[in-house]
């Protein structure tokens, strides 16, 4: 695959995000909001953002409510994103995470976004088909909107791979059961994702390298999870990696294991090895933590953070 050769992100149930912080959350009050932002988000939206800061080119897919599309097209203008979007009537849903600064806890409102029609599911399935060729990376990310079964998103990942197509999906629940029942080339689930996808409990972390190294025997070549402070896990048929970034001040963490999954689909674009393709996943995320907004750094600041990365062979 040439390096130029865009990936591709589908996001089915994009948001809008809305980022309100108060001193303290006290449920049944009124509150004094500090700071509140609202941007462009989504799984796969944000994976697309970190892939265009970092160079990539990439083409966001999926489905968009048409009423309230403005601040998505002026989100993939500013960054260079490719809009491949099916409109659907009505809103795109808003996320609301509420950040009591005092206990650093957040909580998260996720409300219904739009449903698309099944003539719309049937005009982005042959979209994609279009798009897809031989070693070319599609991801799947984020929650089903209203009226989409899982089997949409397991029989979509059978026509890619079976164009010669690389699918990540990063979902959970039922759409990520499917996706992998269906075979992928790699999965993102964080430790509880992965928990809920085997029906087992990860008491620690040695149960979750046990756990990934099944997975990646038996039934995918690829996974990534994420362990929050603990760092992430890169897992092959033949190599486990745990990689940390140095301790940071974190903002936000808003979007950063979408930048860790970005990272590492940006460096297996490029030809880089499994330790590279991990170094970079961890300085994006990295990068996404310490900001509210998508930044990425470059040139030799960016050399400076990838040799900064810890990696251990498990």
């Amino acid at each position: 695959m040439s390096v130029k050769s865009p990936i591709v992100t589908i996001t089915l149930n994009p948001a809008i995000d809305q980022t309100v912080f108060v001193d303290q959350l006290v449920p049944g009050s009124v509150h004094r909001v500090r700071q509140s932002r609202r941007q462009a988000g989504g799984k796969g939206v944000n994976v697309a953002t970190m892939l265009a800061l970092g160079g990539a080119e990439v083409v966001a897919s999926g489905f968009l409510g048409d009423a309230n599309a403005t601040i998505f097209e002026q989100h993939f203008s500013e960054y260079g994103v490719c809009d491949a979007f099916i409109r659907v009537q009505g809103e795109t849903r808003t996320g609301i995470k509420l950040v009591d600064a005092g206990m650093n806890e957040t909580t998260d409102l996720n409300m219904v976004g739009a449903a698309p029609t099944l003539e719309q599911c049937a005009a982005l399935r042959s979209q994609l088909l279009e798009l897809a060729e031989p070693g070319r990376w599609f991801l799947i990310a984020g929650s089903l909107p209203d009226g989409i079964e899982p089997r949409f998103v397991a029989e979509l990942i059978q026509a890619l791979r079976g164009a010669g197509a690389k699918v990540a999906v990063d979902s959970s629940g039922a759409a990520l059961q499917a996706a992998v029942a269906a075979g992928v080339d790699l999965i993102k689930p964080n430790e509880h994702e992965l928990a809920e996808l085997l029906g087992v409990e990860l008491k620690d972390f040695d149960a979750i390298v046990a756990a990934t190294r099944r997975l990646s025997k038996e039934r995918m070549p690829n996974l990534i999870v994420s362990m929050g402070s603990q760092g992430a896990l890169f897992q092959t048929a033949d190599t486990e990696l745990l990689v940390r970034a140095p301790k940071l001040n974190v903002v936000s963490t808003v979007g950063a294991g979408d930048a860790l999954l970005a990272g590492y689909l940006h460096g297996q674009q490029l030809g880089e090895s499994l330790e590279d393709c991990a170094r970079r996943a961890t300085v994006y995320a990295w990068s996404r933590l310490e900001s509210l907004t998508p930044t990425l750094p470059q040139g030799d600041e960016l050399s400076k953070r990838l040799k900064r990365v810890r990696v251990e062979v498990t």
